[in-house]
């Protein structure tokens, strides 16, 4: 099978990671704190100049440091050494642009991937909701955790929703909720012997 894999909250817990570090950036600015703790990217509602300084100030550190969940890399090592193929798919901010920032991002992710140990055939940084990606790399089963991008997804491949307090509300055709890299593993494994 070809495996499309997101990054962020998918690879990583970015979730926990925006609650941390918006309401120290809401504290050191006196802004508001979260107007919906429990929605995807918009937990508080700013103008795009605030978002842009607080991603200038968080972001580029996060996109670095952030850890990978655990046992991310043992599980897509396994699949990969089953003969399934990892794509990774991310609409990461700024990645499609071919700008300093855009350029830098990629390098940078890139750079997290190896550091780690997340192994991959292929990476495509691209336009939510990534339908076109998916399709042009021909992918059987997408793991996502956005909102936003799922319900795409589910129309035309398989998507596993990575659980997340932001996606809870969702419940589709042609989509498996997963919990943990190892409920992944075994969900394909079952898929596999389907």
């Amino acid at each position: 099978m070809i495996i499309g894999i997101d990054i962020d909250g998918v690879l990583t817990d970015d979730n926990t990671y925006r609650l941390d570090c918006m309401s120290k950036y809401c504290y050191e600015n006196n802004l508001s704190v979260f107007d919906y703790p429990y929605a995807y990217e918009d937990k508080c509602k700013w103008s795009d100049e605030i978002l842009e300084n607080y991603r200038k100030q968080y972001f580029f550190d996060y996109i670095k440091n952030i850890p990978a969940r655990r046992f991310a890399s043992e599980v897509i090592k396994k699949l990969h050494e089953e003969g399934h193929k990892i794509i990774i798919i991310t609409g990461r901010y700024k990645t499609q642009e071919d700008s300093d920032i855009g350029k830098q991002m990629r390098e940078d992710t890139i750079n997290w991937l190896n550091k780690n140990n997340i192994i991959y055939d292929d990476i495509c940084f691209t336009f939510s909701p990534k339908t076109s990606a998916i399709r042009e790399k021909k992918v059987d089963i997408m793991i996502d955790d956005s909102p936003r991008v799922i319900p795409e997804v589910a129309k035309i491949v398989k998507a596993f929703c990575f659980d997340n307090s932001y996606n809870i509300n969702l419940d589709l055709p042609n989509m498996t909720r997963v919990f943990s890299w190892y409920d992944i593993y075994r969900k394909i494994n079952e898929m596999s012997y389907m």
